[in-house]
C-alpha cells in the first residue's frame, strides 16, 4: 500500500489570497495530492490592526490541525508569506514529532519567491529601509500599485485577473 501523500498548505504574500494558488490546486487534486491554501489575517484586514504575529499564530493553528490528524505537510510559502511559515512550522517538525512518538508534522518548509529573515529583521530593513516604488504608504496603510506588471508581468494579460 502507499503512504498517504503529504497535504501541500499554500501561505501567500502580502496583497494576495488564497485564490492565487487555485490552478497550481488543481493540478495537484488530479494527482491526488491534498492541499489546503490560507488567507491570512493582516491581508486586507480592516481596520489595519493584523500583522506578521497574527498571521504566524493563524498559519500555525491550521497547521496544527493537520499534524492532529496525522498529516505529514510541506508548506508553500510566497513573498511576505515566508517570513509567516518560517515561524510557524516551529516545534511542528515532522522528524522531531517522530523522535518523541507523536504522529504527523512538517516535512519541508518551501520558499517561493520568499523572503527568508533573520531573527529581528524586518522586511522593510531587508529593503535597505526604503519602500519599493510601487508601496504606497498613507497613514497606517500600505497599498501596491499597478498590480497587474509588478506581480504577474510575465503573465499573459488573461491569466493576470
Amino acid at each position: 500500500m502507499l503512504a498517504e501523500q503529504p497535504t501541500i498548505l499554500f501561505v501567500p504574500g502580502a496583497w494576495h489570497g488564497p485564490d492565487g494558488f487555485d490552478a497550481v490546486r488543481a493540478s495537484l487534486s488530479s494527482r491526488n495530492i491534498p492541499t489546503v491554501a490560507l488567507a491570512l489575517p493582516s491581508i486586507c484586514s480592516e481596520p489595519p490592526s493584523k500583522g506578521l504575529t497574527d498571521d504566524t499564530v493563524f498559519v500555525q493553528s491550521e497547521i496544527k490541525k493537520l499534524v492532529s490528524q496525522g498529516k505529514r505537510i510541506v508548506v508553500v510559502t510566497h513573498s511576505y508569506g515566508g517570513m509567516v511559515g518560517a515561524g510557524a512550522v516551529k516545534g511542528l517538525e515532522y522528524a522531531k514529532r517522530q523522535k518523541q512518538g507523536k504522529h504527523g508534522g512538517v516535512i519541508m518548509l518551501v520558499y517561493m519567491a520568499a523572503f527568508v529573515a533573520s531573527r529581528g529583521d524586518s522586511l522593510l530593513k531587508m529593503l535597505g529601509g526604503n519602500y519599493l516604488s510601487w508601496m504606497k504608504v498613507q497613514g497606517d496603510y500600505c497599498t501596491s500599485s499597478n498590480e497587474p506588471q509588478t506581480f504577474y508581468h510575465d503573465l499573459s494579460p488573461e491569466d493576470q485577473e
